[in-house]
């Protein structure tokens, strides 16, 4: 794989004019980084997330992928390089099955069809959904939907990876599974999700956005475990380390009385 390379600065963005849903973001990450991308609703990160891939061209600031600056001249080569995975999934499956889905990007850049096959059944492999490969999409879970999506992605084999709300619609089982690929996976990536525990699971470090900024970029660690940063932003502390904090404020009423 390529040295995998995102770098933002000073990049503001609205969709009405006056009125900025960025502004002056700027951030590098670079390698095999998994990072949080978290914050309330309406603060930019899907905004974010689809500047990076090129979906919203009318910005302000740069954004270089891998060097190459986020233009349409470069958008076809940026885009061999992104795996972008929408918070909806449906907006992403297009196709009638499961099988011409996943192989839907291979085949549409003209790799030989032994090639095709042997991306669609290491993505499906990877993704715990081989047994999927001969479904049509409308009989799927939201669930499946969800991993035949990051499937799809995976068949491109992208340097960098972008996750909107990935453990949406992921029943226990298959939000472990999730987070088992999350770590497997030697992409660079960015996850935006409300899910604290993912997040803490998954990514080492954290961009906590509100009004539009990068408000800390951190080790998640801290970040998600700073009770008065996350409330004054909308959040609450990961369930995990709620439960712990309840355990240790027992424990110290006990060793008071």
């Amino acid at each position: 794989m390529r040295e995998a390379e995102i770098a933002v600065e000073g990049v503001s963005f609205g969709y009405e004019k006056g009125r900025k849903i960025l502004k002056e973001l700027s951030f590098q990450a670079s390698g095999t980084e998994n990072i949080g991308l978290i914050g309330e609703n309406g603060v930019g990160k899907s905004t974010l997330l689809k500047l990076l891939v090129g979906l919203y061209p009318e910005f302000t600031g740069t954004i270089r992928i891998g060097g190459m600056p986020v233009e349409k001249k470069n958008l076809a080569k940026i885009r061999s390089q992104i795996g972008y995975v929408f918070q909806d999934s449906d907006s992403q499956l297009f196709c009638a099955s499961v099988d011409e889905d996943v192989a839907f990007a291979p085949r549409n850049y003209g790799l030989p069809e032994a090639e095709v096959e042997r991306r669609v059944e290491r993505a499906l492999a990877m993704t715990g959904t081989l047994h999927l490969r001969d479904r049509k999409n409308y009989s799927l879970s939201g669930g499946e939907k969800k991993l035949v999506a990051i499937a799809g992605i995976l068949s491109m084999s992208p340097d960098i990876l972008l996750m909107d709300e990935p453990s949406a619609a992921l029943d226990p089982k298959n939000r472990r599974r999730l987070i088992g690929i999350l770590h497997e996976l030697p992409q660079l990536k960015i996850i935006a999700s409300h899910d604290m525990d993912l997040i803490l699971d998954t990514c080492s470090r954290t961009l906590l956005m509100a009004d539009g900024r990068i408000v800390r970029d951190g080790a998640t660690e801290e970040i998600l475990r700073d009770g008065e940063l996350l409330e004054a932003h909308g959040l609450e502390l990961p369930l995990r380390l709620q439960g712990q904090i309840e355990i240790m404020s027992g424990k110290m009423r006990t060793d008071i009385l």
